[in-house]
C-alpha cells in the first residue's frame, strides 16, 4: 500500500459463473478517508435525506439534501442489485499494489465492498470506521473485524491524548458506536426496501450482525487474543 498519497483506490471485480465481470472502483480522498459526494443532479428520489431518514441522523437538509450513505449506493444498486446472495463468485480486490483473489459468495463480496463504501460515505455515525477503511481488510470475518475495531478504538484514545488511566478498556464507548451503526443499518435497510433497489439485503444483514455481536463478543475476543501475548 502506498505510504504518502492523497488518494486510496480500491477496485473490486466480481465474476459469477456465466456472467460478465462487474468492477467497482472506490476512490477515497486522504487523509479525510471519504469519497467525493456524487453529483446531486444524478441522484434518485430515494436518496433524499428525508426519505426514511434514520431517527438519530444529525444532518439537516440545508447542508445535505441527500443521505450520504444512500447517495453512494445508487451505482451498486443499479449494477449489483439483482445478485443472489449465495451465488458463488470469484472476487478480485486490488488496493494500490496489492492484489487478493478469493472464491466466496456474492453476499460476502457485497458486504466487504459496501461496508467500505458506507464507512467512507461521510455519514457522521460511520466516522469511527474511517481508520479501518484506510487500512481495509477485504472479506474480513467477524472476529478479525471486531478485534481490529477494538485495537483502533484504543489507538484513538492514545492519539487524542487521553491519559492511560482514563482509557475506556471496558469498550463501552465502542459498543455505543456500534449501536449507532446498527441504527444506520436499519435506516438504510428501510430506505432500500421501500425503494426496491436491491433484490436482497443479506449483505446489509451481515453488517448488522457484526455490529449486533459487538456487546456479546468483547470479553470473548479479548480472552482469545490474550493467548497470543503470553510470554
Amino acid at each position: 500500500m502506498a505510504g504518502d498519497s492523497d488518494r486510496m483506490v480500491v477496485r473490486y471485480t466480481i465474476e459469477g459463473e456465466g456472467a460478465e465481470p462487474i468492477a467497482f472502483v472506490i476512490d477515497i480522498d486522504l487523509p479525510a478517508v471519504e469519497q467525493a459526494r456524487p453529483d446531486p443532479a444524478s441522484l434518485p428520489d430515494w436518496t433524499r435525506l428525508e426519505y426514511h431518514k434514520c431517527g438519530h441522523c444529525p444532518l439537516s437538509e440545508k447542508s445535505h439534501r441527500h443521505c450520504p450513505v444512500a447517495a453512494h449506493l445508487v451505482d451498486y444498486g443499479h449494477r449489483a442489485g439483482r445478485m443472489v446472495s449465495f451465488e458463488q463468485v470469484m472476487v478480485t480486490i486490488e488496493i494500490d499494489d496489492q492484489v487478493l483473489a478469493a472464491q466466496t459468495t456474492s453476499q460476502a463480496a457485497l458486504r466487504s465492498i459496501l461496508g467500505l463504501v458506507m464507512a467512507t460515505s461521510g455519514c457522521p455515525h460511520m466516522a469511527f470506521f474511517k481508520p479501518l477503511a484506510r487500512y481495509h481488510m477485504p472479506l474480513a470475518d467477524m472476529e478479525l473485524t471486531i478485534l481490529r475495531s477494538m485495537g483502533f478504538y484504543l489507538l484513538g484514545q492514545y492519539f487524542r491524548g487521553t491519559q492511560k488511566p482514563d482509557w475506556d478498556t471496558s469498550f463501552e464507548g465502542l459498543i455505543e458506536i456500534y449501536g449507532k451503526a446498527q441504527e444506520v443499518n436499519k435506516g438504510i435497510a428501510e430506505r432500500l426496501r421501500n425503494a426496491q433497489v436491491f433484490k436482497e439485503l443479506n449483505w446489509l444483514a451481515e453488517l448488522d450482525t457484526f455490529a449486533g455481536m459487538m456487546p456479546l463478543t468483547v470479553e470473548r475476543s479479548l480472552l482469545k487474543a490474550k493467548a497470543y501475548f503470553q510470554e
